[in-house]
């Protein structure tokens, strides 16, 4: 080889290894960060994701590491954004996407490593067995979720068939008692809240408060009533106290409560035990026992604030639960933190919000996004984060599934001349 020619070949080598370098970023580190996807259901063998192109950071100028982005969670949500359920529901909305924020803020639903951040996919169930029916099979054909909160009330009647049969699990926001909404063969079925808890809180608080009562009137709403009617009864035994009457039913949809109050005050009670329903229910049976000259105790779930407001001179002699309060001296950190989001003196309902919470403790405690495992680990679990505090599993015997269904402590406070008065919040009595 000529040495003009070695001259040159020396050159071009060093040129090529300098562009190397130099593409190299010389000394600085450089990382890739993790491509973002969406973990929705391609199968039920596992976690579905649909992983897009990985991206290289461009070089740094200091030896710094770039975070890895979150990657995304879709979670369906049946809420009943229309009609008469829409009370309830359109509220329940506003909290459900600020405990999603709150997760996400606070770094996601982590699994394995990984940090999703959760996407909300709201669909409308329209008060009406159809129409949550028609959100449920949108959801899991059309979105092809795996993990859906709600329906609340009686509604998962409707949805929890479509649910089981394509292995999505789902947490009720609340249910109606009746055996088809959860049962021993719907191992997918888990349950924010036992109703049970929170209406023998009520009666439970009520004689914390007024020890000289013997008698109560039970009153509730007559669409599920059949089903929570032994419990009620079972409940009001273990409590020492006995119904005055036969219970007092009544529809949401009623326009004059005034009947409704002269039957329960027919039975001259010492109390009034007010179960199922919802505010403009409760509102007017109060107003109208008030009317009619009852002087008693009235134990029923309040927003303190709205019921203040509606009844005027009748708000007194009130024991209430689940009000949620930024003032409440008990308030639990969390739920605290949820009233503060947004305008503390909102009601909040939080049923579906609280689904969410204990879905995301689930979820990083199975560390998987397979709702089979999620399922399978959820049914080991003795305690779980809520927004309420620990939360705790209820009735087992019940629903006839181990650790499916699930209660947390509840708020109580006693209203009295309009002025309300937060007290210790209760832990409920485990659900047989």
């Amino acid at each position: 080889m000529k040495k003009s020619t070695l001259v040159l070949s020396v050159v071009l080598l060093v040129l090529a290894l300098g562009l190397v370098l130099a593409a190299c970023g010389g000394g600085d580190t450089t990382t890739t960060a993790a491509p973002v996807t969406t973990a929705g259901p391609a199968t039920t063998a596992g976690p579905a994701t649909t992983a897009g192109p990985a991206t290289t950071a461009a070089p740094a100028s200091t030896d710094t590491t770039v975070a890895a982005p979150m990657e995304t969670l879709k979670i369906g949500a049946i809420l009943s954004l229309t009609d008469w359920y829409s009370v309830v529901d359109a509220a329940d909305k506003v909290d459900l996407e600020y405990v999603a924020k709150m997760i996400n803020d606070d770094g996601g639903i982590k699994v394995q490593g990984k940090s999703y951040k959760i996407e909300l996919v709201i669909e409308d169930g329209k008060s009406s067995l159809d129409g949550n029916s028609a959100a449920a099979t949108k959801l899991v054909l059309d979105d092809k979720l795996q993990f859906v909160v709600g329906p609340g009330a009686f509604f998962n009647l409707a949805t929890t068939p479509i649910f089981e049969q394509n292995k999505v699990l789902h947490v009720g926001n609340y249910n109606g008692l009746n055996p088809a909404e959860m049962n021993a063969n719907t191992p997918y079925a888990f349950l924010g809240l036992d109703p049970i808890t929170q209406h023998s809180t009520t009666l439970k608080a009520l004689l914390q408060y007024y020890p000289n009562v013997k008698t109560v009137a039970l009153a509730s709403e007559d669409a599920t009533f059949d089903a929570f009617k032994p419990h009620f009864l079972a409940v009001a035994e273990r409590a020492g106290v006995k119904l005055s009457g036969d219970p007092v039913l009544f529809a949401t949809n009623a326009e004059d409560y005034n009947p409704i109050a002269a039957k329960i005050l027919a039975q001259k009670p010492d109390a009034v035990w007010l179960t199922i329903g919802i505010d403009p229910s409760f509102f007017g049976i109060i107003k109208g026992l008030r009317t009619l000259g009852y002087k008693g105790p009235i134990g029923f779930p309040i927003d303190a604030p709205s019921a203040i407001a509606a009844l005027g001179d009748a708000a007194t002699g009130l024991v209430g639960v689940l009000s949620k309060q930024v003032d409440d001296p008990n308030m639990a950190p969390v739920m605290k933190r949820l009233l503060e989001m947004g305008d503390p003196n909102r009601h909040v309902f939080g049923l579906a919000p609280n689904a969410l919470y204990l879905l995301k403790g689930a979820i990083e405690a199975a560390d998987s996004l397979d709702p089979t495992e999620v399922a399978k680990k959820w049914e080991t679990l003795t305690s779980l984060p809520t927004l309420y505090g620990d939360g705790f599993p209820s009735g087992n015997q019940l629903y006839g599934l181990t650790n499916h269904a699930w209660a947390n402590p509840i708020p109580v406070c006693l209203v009295n001349d309009g002025k309300v008065e937060y007290k210790p919040w209760m832990v409920p009595d485990v659900t047989p």
